[in-house]
């Protein structure tokens, strides 16, 4: 039987240096064991000499074990462990075959490994899709491993002098007696923007790849380079109707590759402009789409009633999955274990509440990511607008404005909390430089209160290039908020439950093209998205093209009440413990849990819920290892 392999699943590898990192192959099932909720289907590895691959299976077109990894060639010199999907492998392999290269499978997986053989680290231009691998020369003994150009897959490593040890998640790692200190300048970062972003992780002795990255390792010499990177590349000619065309035709095109699969396909459908525009191309494609929601019990969050307005736009068969602080204390403990690292945007948790439910009816689902990035969807880009537009006058009565408003106690849950606190970050934002004031904006946690917090002051992330334009600063949340937070959290959150994600707006064709535009034609201080909004705007409900952005977070200041007192209680927030651990100020802790208990804690609730993630993982992985 030919295999035709699609394959979503978790990869590791171990270069050895010696023969002491040959020890450490003796730790490979353990590891590959962190992995199985990547790849429940199979799990194998293979060693030939000083290298090992293993993989873990997740099968989603053809269920034969002829398409299971590792995956080497007929000689048996090249070998191959990948996590992705290769969306253009027919395209690829019809001018492999015309070069003379004969194929025995029909599986992307092939395509890839003979690509790599012939073309080297060349052929990574022609790759259409989302990929993390490893690729094994063993007659030159040399090895590449790769990350996807926008970075939807994650790859991971860790240099000793005794090995090189690669892996899908950071609790890969642990087998093989990593050093577990932690990184002052992570931990910094994450009590920043509750998420750490590449190349660092927590921990000071494993990096991340970096999207468009490669690591080449020969004769025992490693060299990093970027074959990719998301920068504006070209002005687009034409108009702005010849570029809504352009939208279009490249937005269809990117969906039926993401629908070709042998198992089940959904899509999520929030009822927001993004997901509702890829559900609604995609029942094109499809007929039988099914779609999936979430919905809160709490009034302020809770818009499923979009999403199943929308649903019955398209006629799609639609699931809203209600969740609740019952549903929330059932699941919490099992969310927190599936974090690899410490990672603390509240709306990961209704990702994988979302995520195990749809994986019951499908496989694959599509998402609506990547739109906002792009085209300028969130409120700091409607900000960033305003702001350039906003005279001197109007920007001091704003500041005066926020001053009289004062620090406000309340919460993100209400809507006079939402406006303080909207108006207050956006005055705050005036006289400062571009990258200070993305800075500033990014993070969900003030200044005072990480430098209050932490006892070893770390750096926060330093930038590249400055920021002066608009379109600068959408470049710079495709490299930087896109893949360490936003994909970051859909990976972790549906592989925790072996459902893959597509995202149609993250080819990186579309990506180009969106970059290619004018900043205006994507977002003014009135409208957002506007070139996205207009192309669709005769096929989609007037509520779903004129509703606001609103964040996907879950409720904490009323759902965590229970949890986190006892959480609080537990022995990791206890003062010898904090003390011990030589990582936070106790005294400053003590006095956030007398801020909770009063009721008064306000925007310091997203401090808390970093504290609680932070402090869970640190037991679970550091302290009780």
């Amino acid at each position: 039987m030919l295999s035709k392999l699609i394959t979503l699943c978790g990869i590791l590898g171990i270069w050895a240096r010696n023969k002491t990192g040959e020890v450490q192959f003796r730790h490979i099932p353990q590891a590959l064991s962190k992995l199985n909720h990547r790849g429940p289907d199979h799990q194998a590895y293979n060693i030939w000499s000083n290298v090992a691959l293993g993989h873990s299976r997740l099968s989603i077109i053809d269920l034969s074990e002829n398409a299971n990894q590792p995956f080497s060639d007929e000689s048996g010199n090249y070998h191959l462990v990948f996590n992705g999907e290769i969306y253009n492998y027919r395209e690829i392999k019809i001018d492999l075959i015309k070069e003379g290269i004969s194929f025995s499978t029909e599986s992307d997986t092939e395509v890839l490994l003979k690509l790599l053989i012939h073309k080297g680290e060349q052929g990574l231009q022609s790759l259409n899709g989302f990929f993390a691998f490893i690729f094994f020369d063993q007659r030159k003994n040399e090895l590449l491993a790769a990350r996807d150009r926008i970075g939807i897959k994650p790859l991971l490593y860790s240099i000793t002098e005794n090995e090189i040890v690669f892996g899908s998640e950071l609790k890969t790692f642990f087998p093989f007696d990593v050093d577990r200190s932690i990184d002052d300048d992570a931990l910094s970062q994450f009590f920043s923007y509750t998420y750490i972003p590449a190349p660092l992780t927590i921990l000071k002795s494993v990096k991340k790849m970096l999207p468009g990255q490669l690591m080449k390792i020969a004769n025992d010499k490693i060299e990093f380079r970027n074959y990719y990177s998301i920068e504006k590349k070209s002005d687009f000619q034409g108009t702005i109707q010849d570029a809504q065309k352009e939208l279009r035709l490249l937005l269809e095109k990117s969906v039926e590759r993401r629908l070709i699969a042998d198992v089940p396909v959904g899509s999520f459908l929030s009822g927001g402009l993004d997901s509702s525009i890829i559900a609604m191309l995609a029942k094109n494609q499809k007929e039988d789409l099914r779609t999936f929601s979430i919905g809160f019990d709490h009034p302020y969050f809770n818009e499923s009633n979009f999403a199943q307005e929308m649903a019955k736009h398209i006629g799609s068969k639609h699931e809203t999955i209600v969740l609740d602080k019952k549903t929330f204390k059932q699941d919490f403990p099992s969310f927190l274990e599936s974090l690899d690292e410490p990672f603390a945007d509240s709306s990961s948790f209704a990702v994988y509440l979302l995520s195990e439910h749809t994986r019951k009816q499908v496989t694959v689902s599509l998402s609506g990511d990547g739109a906002d990035e792009l085209f300028g969807g969130y409120r700091k880009h409607l900000a960033e607008a305003k702001l350039r537009e906003t005279g001197t006058v109007k920007k001091l009565l704003i500041k005066s404005g926020a001053k009289l408003l004062g620090k406000s106690s309340e919460s993100r849950s209400s809507k006079s909390g939402e406006f303080k606190r909207k108006v207050q970050k956006f005055a705050a934002g005036f006289g400062l430089t571009g990258d200070e004031r993305y800075n500033q904006w990014c993070q969900w946690i003030q200044n005072d209160d990480r430098a209050n917090l932490i006892l070893q002051k770390g750096n926060l992330f330093q930038w590249d290039s400055p920021i002066n334009n608009l379109n600068d600063f959408l470049i710079r949340d495709q490299k930087f908020v896109l893949p360490n937070d936003m994909l970051k959290k859909v990976d972790q959150m549906s592989m925790a439950h072996a459902l893959e994600v597509r995202v149609p707006f993250l080819d990186h064709n579309l990506v180009e093209f969106a970059n290619s535009l004018p900043s205006n034609w994507k977002v003014n201080s009135h409208r957002t998205k506007i070139i996205l909004r207009d192309t669709f705007k005769t096929e989609l409900p007037d509520s779903i093209l004129t509703r606001s952005k609103k964040g996907f977070e879950i409720p904490l200041q009323t759902w965590l009440t229970e949890e986190i007192e006892n959480l609080f209680s537990e022995v990791y927030f206890s003062k010898n413990y904090i003390v011990e651990q030589n990582l936070f100020d106790f005294d400053f802790i003590h006095s956030i849990k007398a801020e909770w208990k009063s009721g008064n804690s306000g925007e310091r609730i997203y401090l808390i819920w970093a504290l609680v993630v932070f402090q869970h993982w640190y037991h679970q992985n550091i302290y009780s290892a």
